[in-house]
């Protein structure tokens, strides 16, 4: 197994913040339908700030507590406040700590996702950001290389997003029209999708 790294890290951050600067007029798009419609905004301002971040080589608790903060001062919007406390959280577990496996990042991943849980005061099924986090923790459980954990990542990624059409979204303003939401994807869900896809499988 290859361990990553806090250079990884930040290397993986500006790969998403690329692909969500890519992303900003769709995924804004995809949001104005039942909410504000600047999500791809939010995570263009947000990526950007984290990207920067420089890498505490030896800490990658230090590392991603230094990525949360970035990301708390970029924005107050209710997702970016989940994504920094998911980050927090992953700091947490990762103190003091030089690298990681590629087997613990399902135990992070389930981390975060408890973590954007409890703030939000959500549930899975909610059709949110949360179920495609939860999808991809369960999705490379098994995986010990990097290819393998990108390529069922990326797979779960997407099939959650299928998974979810037909059904209503039931938090955020979109709750407000289950039937409109029925149809539609949720943004913070396809963005992770995509930025997924962009982290996992780099263009060479």
């Amino acid at each position: 197994m290859t361990p990553l790294s806090s250079i990884d890290i930040v290397a993986a951050a500006k790969r998403a913040a690329t692909a969500a600067r890519t992303l900003e007029g769709e995924i804004n798009a995809a949001d104005s339908r039942l909410g504000d419609g600047d999500t791809g905004t939010m995570l263009v301002r947000l990526l950007a700030a984290v990207e920067i971040v420089e890498p505490a080589q030896e800490d990658l608790g230090t590392t991603f507590r230094a990525m949360a903060t970035a990301a708390a001062e970029s924005t107050g919007s209710s997702l970016g406040t989940l994504i920094s406390a998911a980050l927090l959280s992953v700091g947490g577990l990762l103190a003091y700590r030089p690298k990681v496996q590629i087997d613990e990042i399902a135990a992070l991943l389930t981390t975060a996702r408890d973590e954007m849980l409890l703030l939000g005061r959500s549930e899975l099924g909610d059709k949110t950001i949360v179920d495609g986090v939860h999808a991809v923790a369960n999705a490379v459980q098994t995986q010990t290389t990097r290819q393998g954990a990108a390529r069922a990542a990326c797979d779960a990624a997407d099939n959650v997003i299928l998974h979810f059409r037909g059904k209503p979204c039931r938090v955020g303003r979109a709750r407000l029209w289950p039937e409109r939401s029925m149809d539609l994807d949720d943004p913070g869900m396809a963005a992770f999708a995509r930025i997924v896809k962009a982290v996992g499988m780099p263009a060479s």
